[in-house]
């Protein structure tokens, strides 16, 4: 990661993405660079690091900022804004994200739920994340 996309991503989130996370973008899993998302295993659905754990920072950083740019409305009506310090990783392709908090008071990797607009620890750490998508790349569909 350049430090230029670093400065911005913690300007947008409000502070420095946790080393484990870091870490992860450096020793990125050729495993995900591989595995193909599409159900024929042709290429054109793009790999798991092209989505459900994005291994480009640039794309990371352009993510988080279109999640921030207008509020989503609730199921009761209100206006919902995605919260600073939960920085997006991925996404599921149907609309949800996976997301850490940078400021590490909820630990793992979250689930965005685009349709209740809430979120939902489904590992207890980016380790177990990754195991996961290793193990089973399309958890979602």
């Amino acid at each position: 990661m350049t430090p230029e996309i670093l400065d911005q991503i913690t300007e947008l989130v409000g502070n420095v993405p946790p080393e484990e996370y870091l870490r992860l973008l450096i020793d990125y899993p050729e495993v995900l660079k591989s595995i193909n998302r599409a159900i024929d295993d042709s290429t054109s659905e793009g790999t798991v690091a092209d989505v459900e754990l994005i291994c480009d920072p640039a794309c990371v950083l352009e993510i988080n900022r279109e999640a921030r740019v207008d509020s989503v409305l609730k199921p009761d009506g209100s206006d919902f804004f995605w919260p600073d310090q939960f920085m997006i990783i991925g996404e599921t392709g149907e609309g949800d994200y996976y997301c850490i908090d940078v400021d590490q008071d909820v630990a793992g990797v979250m689930q965005f739920d685009h349709h209740s607009v809430g979120f939902e620890v489904i590992t207890d750490s980016l380790d177990e994340f990754v195991e996961m998508l290793v193990e089973d790349p399309f958890t979602d569909e």
